[in-house]
């Protein structure tokens, strides 16, 4: 029998669920069902609830309810057989213009790869990204599905600043920044499309189980989107929420 879910108590006021250790779709979607049916049930004393790639972050109030008690619902939710449908995933075109001054390191990918510049960006802009969750800082999505010949693993020194908006991926994972900040993963593009603003609730469009397309533009293109929010760019789906 399966040693997950695991439920492991936090601190005094969070009990985290993990699933299988690994980054995967299927594995994904529990964590987003749990959220969901967590979310659903609306249960006093729950102040917040955070999916990530394979574990459910839960933060409770211990003056409204007991740690005992929060962790028998919650393993009474992972065993449930009631159909959770989730929202459909929405899609979201974001236009990006890759190399020169914006693709800091397509070349050493296409040298560490054997693939030409061009052919770098055409694998990677044809992909569609399904993001797993957000975390770090700023809303940062965290999106997996990078082509297996682009598989990278982070540079021995990161760099210390990189612009927002830019555009890259270390081993399957793919990210679009949505602030300036150090970053030791490959970036190969950038849009100006805003990723993050903090005066919207919530501060970005997208959510775990939405699609991204980072096609390749040319660099006009890309600047005309500057200052245009990430709900912009979605072309299919439910409307924002």
């Amino acid at each position: 029998m399966s040693q997950y879910p695991r439920l492991v108590p936090v601190g005094e006021d969070a009990l985290l669920v993990e699933y299988e250790p690994e980054i995967s779709l299927a594995v994904n979607r529990q964590v987003r069902q749990l959220a969901f049916r967590i979310e659903q049930a609306a249960r006093a004393g729950i102040t917040e609830v955070i999916p990530a790639y394979r574990s459910l972050m839960v933060y409770f109030d211990p003056d409204q309810v007991s740690l005992a008690t929060l962790r028998d619902e919650i393993a009474a939710h992972t065993t449930s057989r009631q159909t959770v449908n989730l929202p459909a995933p929405r899609r979201f075109v974001i236009p990006t213009a890759y190399g020169g001054t914006y693709g800091f390191d397509l070349d050493s990918v296409a040298t560490t790869t054997g693939l030409t510049s061009e052919e770098v960006i055409h694998q990677f802009a044809a992909q569609e990204y399904p993001v797993y969750c957000l975390g770090f800082l700023c809303s940062l999505a965290y999106m997996g599905g990078v082509p297996e010949k682009l598989h990278l693993p982070r540079l021995t020194t990161p760099r210390t600043w990189l612009p927002a908006g830019s555009v890259g991926f270390a081993g399957a994972q793919a990210v679009v920044l949505p602030i300036d900040q150090p970053s030791g993963w490959h970036y190969i593009g950038r849009t100006f499309v805003t990723m993050y603003d903090p005066h919207r609730s919530p501060p970005t469009a997208l959510r775990p189980g939405d699609l991204v397309r980072c096609p390749n533009v040319s660099e006009t293109e890309a600047q005309k989107w500057a200052g245009r929010f990430i709900g912009d760019c979605q072309i299919e789906g439910a409307a924002d929420s």
